[in-house]
């Protein structure tokens, strides 16, 4: 199918640098797109970023966003005094490997320095590679890319070594933990990469071990009626344990929960994993083999008492017997 201008609709237009197509159509997303069609159509008036958020339906501080880059683009020019900042001072290589093994020994490291706005255009318009990022990014946010969450994906690539297909794994699993912010994505890179998590096979993994985790978790909230709540990394691991590792079924959860609760009078995710512990070192798998096990452990117990005791009776005879001979 093939189509045409309709020439009706020419009756009124307005004009659009040739730059928005040439250099900036693969890079701005659409928030900037719409904002930037907007203030062509009203030039001469003064910009409302009020005003284009009620006629667009967009947030404004998203829009503020968009008139930043294309201030950073040439495309407007800014009234405000421009701010210059500090070049910062290059690190030499030697430095920076310093400074992340401090960090991972758990020293306070520097800050990470991030690419800005020109930068982060100038990095999509050389690589290809960048450039898919950037655009497939936007399609998983829904939206275009803020400023600070561009810098973040293009220094994760640049500087922290990770692929554009992981990175855009990651993100797609924040999606699906409803967790879609660059604060989330940031840190759950720099966890992947202490791992040495850097291909596609490896996230895959670990996205697959956290899901098996969360599931395992369930299982013991329904099994001990746990309010439901977000579990801590150790809960998530020993949860793993117990039902993928050890095998253990609902119910063998439920007494071990049982169990806690009869010695304790309070629930003890500490003195249930010991329970566990106990029953998978001694091939306690089923709750007809725990209570059997805990009968056979009262009557032991039961037995070491009486026989405490009736050594006690015997050494309090003796020493009665000696004082009357004395």
């Amino acid at each position: 199918m093939s189509y045409c201008v309709n020439p009706a609709a020419l009756g009124a237009v307005f004009m659009v640098p040739c730059q928005v197509v040439d250099q900036h159509i693969k890079l701005a997303g659409a928030v900037q797109l719409k904002a930037l069609l907007w203030i062509l159509r009203h030039v001469g008036e003064p910009i409302d970023v009020e005003k284009m958020a009620d006629a667009l339906s967009l947030p404004a501080v998203d829009l503020s966003d968009a008139l930043t880059y294309w201030v950073e683009a040439g495309l407007l020019t800014s009234l405000e005094p421009a701010v210059q900042p500090v070049p910062p001072l290059e690190t030499p290589p030697a430095a920076a490997a310093t400074d992340r093994a401090a960090g991972r020994a758990g020293r306070p490291a520097p800050a990470a320095v991030k690419p800005g706005r020109e930068e982060v255009a100038k990095r999509g318009l050389e690589s290809p590679e960048i450039a898919f990022l950037l655009k497939e990014a936007q399609m998983k946010f829904g939206r275009g890319l803020r400023q600070n969450e561009a810098s973040t994906l293009v220094w994760l690539h640049d500087d922290e070594g990770l692929g554009a297909a992981v990175i855009l794994m990651l993100i797609e699993f924040a999606v699906s933990e409803g967790r879609c912010n660059i604060g989330f994505i940031e840190r759950t890179a720099l966890d992947w990469i202490s791992r040495g998590i850097v291909s596609i096979e490896q996230a895959e993994r670990r996205i697959c071990e956290i899901h098996n985790q969360r599931t395992a978790w369930r299982k013991v909230e329904r099994a001990m009626g746990i309010d439901h709540r977000m579990p801590t990394v150790k809960e998530l691991q020993n949860a793993y344990t117990w039902v993928e590792d050890w095998g253990f079924s609902s119910e063998m959860l439920r007494a071990a929960y049982e169990e806690c609760v009869d010695n304790t009078a309070k629930v003890s995710m500490a003195y249930i994993g010991r329970v566990l512990e106990n029953w998978h070192k001694r091939g306690v798998s089923s709750p007809e083999a725990a209570a059997a096990a805990k009968t056979v452990k009262a009557r032991r117990e039961k037995k070491e008492q009486k026989s405490y005791a009736g050594y006690d009776m015997d050494l309090a005879q003796r020493m009665l017997e000696m004082e009357n001979e004395g």
